[in-house]
């Protein structure tokens, strides 16, 4: 399923002097993986997946897509409404094809770009953020004008499909944003990133060959709980917005649960925080573009709508980013 919008942001001979979504595209392999099928691998039931963590569906690559096939075809889809092409191009991604070269190298071949630069971001599932805030700041030093941030991963490769705690959890995707010249005081307002490397072993993949994707559920809770808020409320801070004039406030969709939990403790309802992990599962660097396009398909923002992205993800690492769309 590939879905592609464009925002209705142009990019005219002005410029403008901020930088903010011109289209946006998302991809989702193959047809959807129901609870009944995972749940015939891991022996559970679907009232057990379902009342446990929420998701109804996922996704999964076919054994011959990898994430350099995911990212390359939604990056396609966003050039076809884009009204710029890239000058830079960085890839979030925790599975890339292989560790050299860079998967975003592969991907500005297939598209075309000779020398258009381009780069890998690992910062787990907050790596969309990490990469869009790279983007921001190459194109602050004057290296960049319009960069294509992009979110692929097939993360199921690297979860165990017996494992009950782990398998219903993941799904593969890829979401992709193309930046561009705004108006001032529309686009990028403020982003806010943090990591803390001791709780590391929360959430993990060990070497080739041994072993699974391994994580510490409680841990891992705890951390989004704590630090979501507290990036989002720094992010908020720095641009000078209050949380209740958000418009809608994209969380990386770990679980529908989690994402609901974490909307309470701010305060704030489903109509603003909306839980799309229940059809696409946790697709760990891709969850954000994916569920930033599935929020402008359900009710297109508007120009002027204040909106927030944050994530929590390995490493563990944290970021958010407040935009105001144009």
């Amino acid at each position: 399923m590939t879905t592609a919008a464009r925002t209705g942001a142009s990019t005219g001979p002005d410029g403008g002097s901020g930088l903010g979504v011109v289209a946006l595209a998302s991809y989702l392999p193959g047809e959807p993986v129901t609870n009944d099928s995972v749940g015939a691998a891991i022996g559970v039931d679907l009232k057990w997946i379902q009342d446990r963590i929420g998701i109804r569906t996922r996704h999964h690559a076919a054994p011959h897509e990898h994430t350099s096939d995911l990212a390359t075809r939604v990056a396609r889809r966003v050039a076809e409404h884009s009204p710029v092409g890239p000058d830079l191009i960085v890839l979030a991604t925790v599975t890339p094809d292989r560790p050299v070269p860079a998967t975003a190298c592969l991907v500005q071949d297939r598209l075309g770009l000779p020398g258009t630069p381009a780069l890998d971001i690992n910062a787990a599932c907050a790596g969309f953020i990490y990469a869009l805030v790279t983007a921001a700041g190459t194109v602050a030093v004057g290296a960049a004008r319009t960069p294509l941030v992009i979110g692929a991963d097939v993360f199921t490769r690297f979860v165990d499909p017996t494992d009950r705690r782990t398998a219903p959890l993941f799904g593969d995707g890829a979401g992709a944003v193309q930046f561009g010249p705004v108006p001032e005081g529309y686009g990028i307002l403020a982003t806010e990133l943090w990591a803390d490397g001791s709780q590391a072993s929360y959430a993990t993949v060990p070497p080739a060959g041994e072993g699974w994707f391994e994580m510490n559920g409680r841990g891992v809770s705890e951390v989004v709980l704590e630090m979501g808020p507290k990036v989002l409320g720094t992010a908020l801070t720095k641009a000078g917005i209050r949380l209740d004039q958000l418009n809608r406030v994209i969380v990386h969709q770990a679980n529908p649960r989690l994402v609901g939990t974490l909307a309470e403790s701010v305060g704030l309802d489903d109509r603003i925080v909306p839980r799309y992990g229940v059809q696409t599962g946790n697709t760990a660097a891709a969850s954000i573009p994916i569920a930033l396009v599935m929020a402008h398909e359900e009710q297109p923002f508007r120009r002027g709508d204040l909106v927030a992205l944050v994530a929590v993800g390995a490493g563990m690492t944290a970021g958010a980013a407040v935009l105001r769309w144009y």
